[in-house]
């Protein structure tokens, strides 16, 4: 598996960067060359393939096309680790012949050198089959698409004029797709990708899909201007839902035809003039109140209109003393989100604006100073959420008038919050509509000026110099017009350097990057932190006072690992504890890198199927989705090229099990461990267990949404979920959890944009939460939980 690209966290560094490149040029990268051919299982050449090559951090190097020859050649491309794509017209394999980039090789190009990699692409099967109406008569022409299940792919053809379709594939999973006219089904029968079959491609052989047309009948109808006259040439759309299914245009009539669409209600129509917006049937622009028809069997259903007489919106902007705003930029926008309607006008010397050619619908108006900062909305409000909804009619004139609101002014002091002393070196960010930040460059005040009023969420991010860490929101009050003071209280925090070096060679390794977790906090989020030099140095941005241990994210070649007091481990309880105090920069042990090894295995059920898709990983990831790991290939086959030379612990999520560490428990420090040999290869076979059942009564606000999770309470890895859409009557739900293990449960429910999060039983944290015992796999604990 290539090396994982991970968001770094901390815009600081990065801002540091432009700044020194502002008067260094930077070094240029060493580069090599990449070379080779590409040929068909068979050794055919393949000219006309793209080929690309990425970094084994996943970024883009260079691409290419293959000659007549199938040769190719990248030159100027990075040194270091490189993966290669190759996409034979829409056949898209990654090297040595696998689907994802996960699995492919990352190959090792010198400073100055020549890599040649001869790449054969995977032998291919074939879809093929017969479309036809339901009578069995072929349809001809219509347009195929077969796409992806397992891997990413999409592959087009077309049927013939006898219906029939033939399409190269490589070895996968795959769903197929006829499109004509303003229908589109997906075989078997299915009117949506819900509901349609997966079908399997094995290399060397054929798999026949043939289908059907669905039940369909005819739309089509005349458009009118306003005067009557024919609406000639003019672009129409057939939508269902919120999907674009046929698009047609007027003949000099005014008439249009979007041929066959399938059976069914909750079709609408619009139309849009010279590239115009959008205008729903009958005459608005606000797709919800488009009228909505439905399409039956054998029938045409004929949708005329005709195109509203356009509005006119207009008014004046004046000051709090009724003086004009000149020059103030003004939006009429469409209040609904779903279709995009924005008329500008700016104000005349007098405060006058004028906007002709409004579409009939619901608007709301804007006025923003000329400068880009403060926006307020008719009339008077602060906020696009409470602005006053203006409804314009079919040749309609509006008048809207407004005043300009004087801004409101905030004052933020900062003080340290044990000992109250001013603090300086920070900026304050407010989430008010426009530019409401500023920054302390002298004292520890920071006014922002021409802020609108309401209350909005304030938060302080101190200097990459200092050591006082960032602070949550808090609210905030502003009054248009008058001044508000505020205190933000600011944590000192610690800092902690590093040095990293090559075990073997003791010289300085570049691009080593850490994280720092709290032991019994869960497994490694969704990023890391500052990363070395070329001297293999670096220090950490601020953080809480408190015990950590480090993660160092190696670059390519070396073993990620936890940092120990003499080397690497694969074991957070065994590494290094790292005491962060305030106001200080503590020194962690230094960190040694190992030559990284290969884990690889299959994951299988009890009678031996290997299980696709099965996620393996060596953290336990959280809601935001895996970062340290990788998944299983169709034969259930996992291989993992990240880690140093240590025994590690692994994690399993499967479909229909349990999250399990390896050895089939629930809590990391128990698991089984995988030892990795550096440049070597270990194995490492898998079968998971059904667990226990977690299982209760959620009882939440009404309307609400809501989420479970189960967390071991040694490690704080999650677990376990179950969210609400999948609760019974009453909020009954059923979680599967690895059996004897002890949980810890938090709970967070929804209605709008608030959001309430708690701990089991009426805790405030994972440290005070209850304990919940889980019997031994194949038990069950009942669990009632109140979220409030």
């Amino acid at each position: 598996m290539g090396r994982i690209h991970l968001a770094r966290l901390g815009s600081a560094v990065a801002v540091g960067m432009l700044v020194a490149g502002a008067f260094t040029a930077p070094a240029l990268a060493a580069t090599g060359t990449v070379q080779g051919v590409f040929t068909t299982s068979t050794g055919t050449p393949i000219a006309g393939a793209g080929v690309t090559a990425y970094s084994g951090e996943g970024d883009w190097l260079k691409d290419t096309m293959t000659n007549s020859a199938g040769s190719y050649r990248l030159t100027g491309v990075t040194a270091g680790g490189v993966q290669l794509q190759f996409n034979n017209n829409g056949l898209e394999h990654w090297s040595p012949g696998v689907t994802d980039q996960e699995h492919a090789t990352t190959y090792t190009l010198a400073a100055g050198g020549t890599l040649t990699v001869d790449e054969r692409q995977p032998a291919t099967g074939t879809i093929a089959g017969h479309f036809s109406d339901a009578g069995g008569e072929p349809v001809p022409y219509a347009n195929v698409t077969v796409s992806g299940v397992d891997s990413p792919a999409w592959l087009y053809g077309s049927a013939d004029d006898q219906g029939a379709y033939s399409i190269e594939a490589l070895p996968g999973t795959y769903k197929v797709t006829f499109k004509w006219d303003s229908a589109q089904q997906w075989a078997v029968q299915a009117a949506t990708e819900d509901a349609a079959t997966t079908f399997t491609v094995t290399a060397g052989q054929t798999t026949t899909v043939d289908d059907h047309k669905l039940p369909t009948g005819t739309v089509g109808g005349h458009l009118s201007a306003s005067d009557g006259s024919p609406l000639a040439f003019t672009s129409v759309t057939l939508r269902r839902g919120g999907d674009q299914v046929g698009w047609a245009s007027t003949d000099e009539e005014g008439n249009y035809s979007l041929g066959e669409a399938l059976a069914g209600d909750g079709y609408t129509v619009s139309y849009s003039v010279d590239g115009g917006p959008d205008i729903y049937v009958p005459g608005t622009a606000d797709p919800a109140k488009a009228r909505k028809f439905t399409v039956v069997a054998g029938q045409r259903s004929t949708v005329d209109d005709t195109r509203p007489v356009p509005a006119t919106v207009h008014g004046t902007l004046t000051d709090g003393d009724g003086s004009p705003k000149a020059g103030y930029p003004v939006t009429v926008a469409l209040a609904s989100n779903d279709n995009w309607i924005q008329l500008n006008a700016t104000t005349g010397a007098d405060g006058t604006w004028t906007v002709h050619d409004v579409v009939p619908g619901d608007y709301r108006v804007s006025f923003a100073r000329p400068d880009g900062g403060r926006t307020q909305w008719a009339y008077g409000k602060s906020s696009e959420e409470t602005a006053t909804v203006i409804a314009v009619p079919g040749g309609g004139d509006i008048k809207v008038d407004d005043t300009w609101l004087p801004g409101a002014t905030l004052v933020v002091n900062a003080v340290d919050a044990t000992t109250g002393a001013p603090v300086g070196d920070y900026c304050v960010w407010v989430t008010s509509f426009g530019d409401g930040s500023g920054c302390a460059t002298t004292g520890n005040t920071v006014t922002i000026t021409d802020l609108p009023g309401g209350t909005y969420q304030m938060s302080a991010t101190p200097g990459e110099g200092s050591y006082y860490l960032p602070t949550g929101y808090q609210p905030v009050t502003l009054t248009p017009g008058e001044t508000t003071t505020a205190t933000i209280k600011l944590a000192l925090g610690g800092k902690v350097s590093f040095t990293v070096t090559d075990r073997a060679s003791g010289a300085a390794v570049n691009r080593t990057c850490a994280v720092f977790k709290v032991l019994g906090h869960g497994g490694l989020g969704d990023g890391y932190g500052n990363c070395t030099d070329a001297t293999g140095k670096a220090t950490s941005a601020h953080m809480a006072a408190g015990t950590y241990e480090m993660y160092a994210v190696a670059p390519t070649g070396y073993g990620d690992q936890w940092v120990g007091k003499t080397g690497g481990t694969g074991d957070q309880k065994a590494a290094a504890r790292i005491k962060v105090v305030p106001g200080k920069t503590v020194r962690a042990p230094a960190v040694r890198l190992d030559r990284a090894g290969t884990i690889t295995g299959l994951v299988t059920d009890a009678v031996g199927r290997p299980l696709a898709g099965a996620n393996v990983a060596w953290s336990a990831w959280g809601d935001a989705g895996p970062g340290w790991d990788t998944d299983t290939d169709t034969q259930g086959r996992y291989t993992i090229t990240d880690l140093g030379p240590y025994a590690w612990p692994l994690l399993f999520g499967v479909s229909g099990y349990p999250r399990q560490w390896s050895g089939q428990v629930g809590n990391r420090h128990q698991a089984e461990t995988v030892t990795v040999v550096a440049s070597g290869t270990t194995t490492y076979d898998f079968t998971p267990v059904a667990g226990s059942t977690l299982k209760g009564t959620v009882t939440a606000p009404a309307g609400a949404n809501w989420r479970i999770h189960a967390f071991n309470a040694a490690t704080g890895d999650q677990m376990g979920v179950f969210d609400s859409y999948g609760a019974g009557p009453g909020g009954t739900y059923e979680m599967k959890v690895i059996g004897g293990q002890q949980v810890k449960i938090d709970w967070s429910w929804y209605i709008g944009d608030g959001d309430h999060h708690g701990w089991y039983d009426n805790a405030t944290d994972i440290d005070t939460a209850t304990k919940v015992g889980i019997p031994a796999n194949g038990g069950t604990k009942r669990l009632n939980l109140t979220l409030s």
